[in-house]
């Protein structure tokens, strides 16, 4: 083998073991489920498919699941089977998850009919960097979800995929202040 070939195959080997260095760094500083705590909910105006408008008040007294998702996202879409159980399993008690797409609108509305999703998809827009900053998620990964409770203060955020018994042991205390009292 020349010596040009073996240099060339050094600078290569060096660069796959930064490559390696720099992701174990990261995974380590940007550890899935860590981020910043947010206090209290942001409100936002985001468009869904159709066009129309919604906020964040349009879900006041309801336990609000927010996820911040892509279609090219293999664990955001790992996770939406789980959302769209759970929607099923709780609605009648208060839970209403909004997804929010970080994604061009065609592949989401593709997504949304093969998936049959049965919670409102929000499209991103030029300020949802912004709003994810706020609610804790600085280097907008995905995916990222917001637990809001009835009284709109934060329950959890979360960076990465939910798993179904975790995301089940968080809803369930507090779903019971969600349903409606009766005398």
């Amino acid at each position: 083998m020349s010596k040009s070939i073996k240099n060339v195959l050094w600078v290569v080997a060096l660069g796959v073991l930064a490559s390696l260095a720099g992701f174990g760094v990261g995974r380590l500083v940007h550890a899935p489920g860590k981020t910043d705590q947010p206090v209290a909910t942001t409100d936002f105006t985001l468009h869904d498919l159709a066009g129309k408008t919604h906020s964040l008040g349009e879900w006041r007294g309801k336990l609000v699941l927010l996820n911040f998702w892509a279609t090219w996202c293999p664990p955001c879409r790992r996770e939406i089977p789980l959302f769209m159980q759970l929607q099923n399993r709780y609605q009648r008690q208060g839970l209403q998850i909004v997804g929010i797409a970080v994604d061009n609108p065609e592949p989401v509305a593709r997504y949304w009919q093969e998936m049959h999703l049965n919670y409102p998809i929000l499209l991103a827009d030029d300020h949802t960097f912004d709003l994810m900053a706020a609610y804790g998620n600085k280097d907008g990964s995905l995916p990222y979800s917001v637990l809001i409770k009835t009284d709109g203060q934060i329950a959890k955020v979360k960076l990465g995929a939910f798993e179904e018994k975790e995301l089940e042991t968080l809803l369930r205390p507090l779903l019971t202040d969600a349903m409606p009292h009766t005398n």
